[in-house]
């Protein structure tokens, strides 16, 4: 059996024979304790090699784990784990006081990490410390977070950091000495203000309140401390501060609930004009003047990136004119846009014409519209940008210069790299390519050229056509233009190299030139290939039919290939009511619907079921009966009385709308039995109208030119975009 232990014998001992505090102890009473092991109290911290570790304390503990505050033990310590076979120096060996040891000096001589010291004394279980690393000894600074532009008098954010390293470009954890900043670079004699001097904190200095107050560009700022290797900055600059917004570009003329095409851009700028290149704010856009009902949709609130915030997507559900939109951000002064237009949606065209890579149209309400390539600004949808607009898969208004008032078009015509209209008041615009004053060189409508003739006197035109060679993106484009006033008269301008103004000269004329020999004409016709050169081609009001210009092909029809500065009549006698001017072919409707054609005919375009270049009229086989044909680049097309199209000629993009990419000699129908009343033959592309307005095109469309929301070419008609 178990005998009960007696608990009170040890006291009862204490009692008869005497202890001491080294003696006996009890954990349930404050009695005096026995020495039982060695603990770490204060652990060694992170240090340089070469630095203090400490201060380091070991107590003397019992069993329990308290201080034996009589113990003066002789407690030595050194080196448990050695990662990197560093010496361990300075005082190793200390005598407790009141039971701790405080070491105060230790030194470890080589830099690693997970060092361990131990703690022995004799008698007493020995104890080992946490792990901790030695660094490398400090030499340099470094920045680990570079200032940044900011705005005069506005803090450096994100704050500025600087490191203390090693030789090898370690973070020296255990540093602890004053960095301080400085300008280095001053461009502008700037203050640099706030805390310069701060403390390293586990190796890294913060500058959380650094600010300059003078603007400059370049600034760069110096770091430095004692015994070590300074530092100087990335450039930075300092900019002035954001007081009001602009318009950069401005809101124009689009269809009801069409994003607004340039995308609206809003500048931040400083008081004196200037961007704020660092501003991010955010800005609304509102509309300040328009119809009531008028509601802006889309992103309405953008921040600056760079001092430009941008809106993309905004569009306006009632069509109207007189808009304005407001811009406005916190503490900035607002802006408020040019005037612009919506047009009621959907689009309904009274005419299209198609050019080289785009194709432009005019609506019942008289605004003309554009869409396809825009490499030159021949979409006229600008306003007065220096760089042209994107190409564009859907119609976009053509618009007037900021601030003035929107243009009414009644006729619109494309070509190669530039298009021209006639307005309501008969005045002719031009836009895109120009350098020879067919276009002017503007991606906004502009009168230059046609407005006046060499003596100043304004030109009233009835009608215009864009001619000149055809022309990739990139090459050169010789563009002319010509016209015929109510009255009558032709006139032309722009280049003029191969006699295609018929003024009688080779002279580029910026004004607008009567064309030579008295003829009163009906309409005319610009036209023109890269290698044939250009050419123009009219018929009078008493139905002959003329031609001026390049005529390496023919395509003058007078039976050679003589070019002429005068226009020369084409040969034959026949009587035409419609006259076109093509690549190096032209074709015409005699006033009995019988289709002719003459000139370059390597694509089967005169449509004579042969290949053979004619210098003469030949007819266009099928004995069809046509109200109006045009001539394209290297195909033609024409509308019967009863509204079919037929085209012929080249067909590799599909532009003869037959289902095929086959090329014909003679007409071939279009599908889709749409009756239409008119038709236009570009580059290598194609585009009807019917009786009710609605375009359609088909072949080529690498740029836009069909009008449909994709690029790819169609061989058969699609309906161009925003129509009913």
């Amino acid at each position: 059996m178990c005998r009960r232990r007696n608990k009170v014998a040890v006291p009862l001992l204490c009692l008869l024979f005497g202890c001491d505090s080294g003696g006996f102890s009890s954990h349930a009473d404050a009695g005096p304790t026995m020495p039982a092991k060695l603990t770490f109290t204060t652990q060694p911290a992170h240090a340089m090699a070469g630095a203090a570790i400490g201060p380091v304390a070991v107590a003397v503990q019992d069993t329990y784990g308290n201080t034996v505050a009589g113990a003066s033990t002789s407690i030595t310590v050194a080196i448990g784990t050695n990662t990197a076979n560093g010496s361990l120096s300075g005082t190793t060996t200390v005598t407790a006081v009141s039971g701790v040891a405080v070491f105060s000096n230790l030194v470890i001589d080589k830099s690693g990490a997970g060092y361990t010291l131990t703690a022995g004394a004799a008698g007493l279980r020995a104890a080992t410390s946490n792990p901790f690393d030695v660094s490398a000894a400090p030499t340099k600074l470094g920045f680990a977070v570079q200032p940044t532009t900011i705005v005069v008098g506005h803090l450096i954010k994100p704050a500025v950091q600087i490191t203390v390293q090693d030789e090898n470009g370690n973070l020296v954890a255990a540093a602890t000495r004053n960095v301080t900043l400085a300008i280095g670079t001053n461009p502008a004699s700037g203050v640099l203000s706030g805390t310069t001097t701060v403390p390293a904190v586990n190796g890294a200095a913060a500058f959380s309140n650094l600010s300059i107050g003078t603007p400059g560009t370049g600034y760069a700022l110096t770091a430095y401390a004692a015994g070590l290797t300074g530092t100087t900055s990335s450039p930075f600059d300092v900019t002035v501060a954001p007081r009001k917004l602009a318009f950069r570009l401005q809101p124009t003329t689009t269809v009801v609930n069409r994003a607004i095409a340039p995308a609206i851009a809003v500048v931040v700028l400083d008081e004196t004009g200037n961007v704020v290149s660092t501003s991010n704010d955010s800005v609304t856009m509102a509309i300040k003047t328009g119809p009531a009902a008028g509601t802006l949709s889309g992103t309405l609130t953008v921040a600056a990136v760079d001092g430009v915030a941008t809106f993309t997507d905004l569009n306006l559900d009632t069509g109207g004119t007189g808009y304005t939109l407001w811009a406005s951000a916190y503490g900035l002064d607002g802006a408020t846009s040019e005037q612009f237009a919506i047009t009621p949606h959907p689009l309904v065209f009274t005419g299209v014409s198609a050019g080289e890579f785009h194709t432009c149209g005019v609506t019942t309400d008289n605004l003309a519209f554009c869409w396809g390539a825009n490499y030159y600004g021949q979409l006229g949808n600008g306003p007065g940008e220096v760089v042209p607009g994107s190409d564009s898969v859907s119609p976009v208004p053509v618009v007037n210069y900021t601030g003035l008032p929107d243009l009414s078009f009644t006729r619109v015509s494309a070509n190669g790299g530039h298009s021209c209209g006639v307005t309501t008041a008969s005045e002719a615009y031009c836009w895109g390519y120009g350098p020879n004053g067919a276009g002017g060189s503007g991606l906004t409508p502009h009168p230059q050229g046609p407005a006046h003739d060499l003596n100043y006197v304004t030109v009233k035109f009835a009608a215009v056509s864009a001619g000149g060679n055809s022309v990739e993106p990139g090459d050169f484009l010789a563009a002319h233009t010509c016209g015929v006033t109510p009255a009558g008269a032709a006139y032309c301008y722009g280049a003029n190299a191969f006699g295609e103004l018929g003024d009688g000269s080779t002279t580029d004329w910026m004004m607008a030139m009567a064309v030579a020999g008295g003829l009163s004409f009906a309409a005319v016709s610009g036209g023109g290939e890269e290698t044939a050169g250009p050419y123009t081609c009219g018929v009078t009001t008493a139905s002959a039919a003329y031609c001026w210009g390049a005529n390496s092909s023919g395509q003058l029809g007078d039976g050679s290939t003589t070019g002429r500065m005068t226009p020369v009549a084409v040969a034959g006698g026949l009587g035409f009511a419609v006259v076109s001017a093509g690549g190096d072919h032209a074709c015409g409707v005699t006033t009995t619907h019988a289709a002719y054609c003459w000139g370059d005919n390597s694509f089967g375009q005169l449509g004579d079921g042969a290949l053979t270049r004619q210098t003469t009229p030949v007819a266009v086989s099928g004995q069809l009966d046509f109200a109006t044909v045009s001539a394209g680049l290297d195909h033609s097309c024409g509308v019967t009385t009863a509204g079919s199209a037929y085209c012929w000629g080249d067909n590799s993009s599909g532009q003869l709308g037959d289902g095929s990419t086959t090329s014909r000699t003679s007409p071939v129908a279009v599908q889709g039995k749409l009756n239409l009343s008119a038709v236009t033959a570009g580059g290598s592309h194609t585009c009807g109208l019917t009786p009710d307005g609605v375009a359609y095109c088909w072949g080529d469309n690498s740029y836009g030119q069909l009008g449909a929301p994709t690029t790819g070419r169609s061989s058969v008609p699609v309906k161009v975009s925003d129509q009913p």
